[in-house]
């Protein structure tokens, strides 16, 4: 979506000083003490710490991260913060979509898998458009909230922009949690791999080559991205699951200011997801 519309102990001390560098650049050294402190001997919340720090006062970077491991959930500062979904809310209107069709409440038609795969791969907004309409739009938001335990998510004011969903990084990582634990597997294999199948380019000719799908991408990465222009603003995400049997799931959404451009501000993105990355001991 283009316009608004519708591990070892020394990888984690290179990467605390990795963090601290940034955050010196964007905070400065007395901004970079206070954080190292509450960071200090975690590396995954000195990387969180560092992201923040990326934010400013034309800017937000909003984090999670969890570790399904151990069960961990590290959030940023704008962790509960609602940002506009742009495309990362056809992740949540496919899983719900799935949910349907485990239950009986819903039967996909084989042009209707297609748009589903597309939504996914290369992120075909006429394809989302389709889905949305033919189940019920705002309801497949609504539903989720529901079956996934999601606190900051919520539907479009107006039901046909999808892209202007309100939700969090703490609720994206829920949906890949949901997906993971609660969807069937024949269903849950359709949507991991068309996520880690994405190509370079979206179906509107932009680039997914950022964040979690920057080349070379990281072992056993399967992300969905979003980009959208809301007048003064650029909303760029990446969302997505990495490492051995998707152990990590990470969520990185941002508003950037539009004079920036979409090439400045992917790589910002970038940046941020190769911090987490880093710290998780899953970087390409």
């Amino acid at each position: 979506m283009t316009a608004f519309r519708s591990r070892s102990r020394r990888a984690g001390c290179l990467v605390a000083s990795f963090a601290a560098l940034v955050v010196t650049a964007l905070l400065g050294s007395s901004g970079t003490a206070s954080a190292a402190r509450r960071a200090a001997g975690d590396p995954v919340r000195t990387a969180v710490t560092a992201v923040d720090a990326m934010s400013s006062g034309s800017a937000e970077f909003g984090v999670a991260v969890l570790d399904r491991t151990t069960g961990v959930l590290t959030l940023g500062r704008e962790g509960a913060t609602p940002f506009f979904s742009a495309s990362v809310v056809k992740l949540f209107t496919v899983v719900d979509i799935l949910h349907r069709t485990e239950t009986g409440a819903a039967k996909l038609t084989p042009a209707q898998l297609v748009s589903l795969k597309r939504t996914l791969t290369v992120s075909d907004d006429a394809a989302m458009s389709a889905l949305w309409n033919a189940f019920g739009g705002p309801s497949t938001i609504t539903e989720l909230i529901g079956l996934a335990g999601l606190k900051d998510t919520r539907p479009p004011a107006r039901p046909g922009d999808w892209g202007a969903t309100r939700l969090s990084p703490r609720d994206v990582v829920a949906v890949y949690r949901y997906l993971l634990t609660s969807i069937a597997a024949h269903n849950r294999d359709i949507v991991i791999t068309a996520l880690a199948s994405a190509p370079d380019t979206g179906a509107d000719g932009t680039s997914q080559a950022f964040g979690l799908l920057h080349r070379p991408r990281a072992p056993g990465v399967a992300a969905k991205q979003g980009w959208m222009r809301d007048g003064a603003n650029l909303h760029l995400h990446s969302t997505g699951m990495v490492g051995a049997n998707h152990r990590y799931l990470i969520a990185v959404l941002t508003k950037q200011p539009v004079s920036l451009g979409y090439a400045a501000g992917q790589a910002r993105v970038t940046t941020a997801t190769q911090l987490l990355t880093s710290a998780l001991g899953v970087a390409a």
